[in-house]
């Protein structure tokens, strides 16, 4: 799902009264992928339930606290929403109460609708199809990362288009096979002092394309055949981001939507 602008203002009162400091509302809008909907709801929450239940959990009502309470939206098919408070404690066990179910009605969007205030396109037709098939859509592959010699990867993300992220360094990634296309990466790599960072973003249509183009089957061997590759030169001022087809020898070379002309492609860091 992809989800607009959820909590207004959290944990903000403009008049800083006590009685205003856990919300009492929520406003949310999404998009669900499985059913090809767009949602919208504005509830009203049962306030002093959740003050009553925040304070048995040792939230106080004030701005003092360094303790967090969560409140999670679980969006559930149909349009049903759960709402949950939740404390996570230091021994990784939480306590957690759901505040109530509420029903979301069914609105005639455009993708549109998750626009923020500094979009200046707000009137131009997105392909809501593409939008579905680049997070539900599986494709098979490998990921292999090439740094110079005597580099060894540092602590790193790979995003995936249905909103998956995974982290890895040097001894968590060889060997991963990935089923969702990829959104983008952030790589970090090093020897000794010296570190270095690279990010990527892939455009929708260019992945899309590619994928549908080198996968031709559901066969577990495709994951063998399939290979995405990172490769970093040895100057560690370029990276190059590759789609390798080894059963016909193929190669789609990626570009960076994220990176303009005048940026490099990499940075070093301390």
């Amino acid at each position: 799902m992809i989800l607009a602008d959820g909590w207004d203002k959290i944990n903000e009162s403009e008049r800083e009264t006590a009685d205003t400091f856990f919300p009492d509302s929520l406003s949310i809008k999404w998009f669900s992928y499985n059913e090809q909907k767009f949602y919208n709801g504005v509830f009203t929450l049962p306030y002093e339930k959740i003050v009553e239940k925040a304070l048995d959990m040792g939230i106080k009502n004030d701005y003092t606290s360094n303790k967090i309470l969560h409140f999670i939206a679980e969006v559930q098919p149909k349009g049903k929403v759960a709402v949950w408070i939740q404390k996570f404690n230091k021994d990784n066990t939480d306590l957690k109460f759901k505040i109530g179910t509420y029903q979301a009605k069914e609105i005639k969007g455009t993708w549109h609708i998750f626009d923020d205030r500094s979009e200046t396109d707000t009137i131009s037709n997105i392909n809501i199809a593409q939008k579905v098939a680049l997070v539900l859509e599986q494709h098979r592959y490998k990921l292999d990362i090439k740094l110079p010699n005597g580099y060894s990867l540092r602590d790193s993300s790979f995003d995936l288009f249905n909103q998956k992220i995974c982290f890895f360094n040097q001894s968590k990634w060889k060997d991963t096979i990935f089923n969702f296309l990829p959104q983008g990466f952030d790589l970090t790599w090093g020897k000794g002092n010296k570190n270095f960072r690279a990010g990527f973003c892939f455009y929708e249509n260019e992945v899309l394309k590619a994928f549908r183009k080198e996968y031709t089957t559901k066969e577990s061997s495709q994951a063998e055949e399939l290979i995405l590759e990172l490769i970093v030169n040895d100057n560690n001022d370029e990276i190059k981001v590759i789609l390798r087809n080894t059963k016909t020898n193929a190669e789609i070379i990626f570009k960076d939507k994220c990176k303009s002309q005048f940026d490099r492609s990499i940075i070093q860091i301390r």
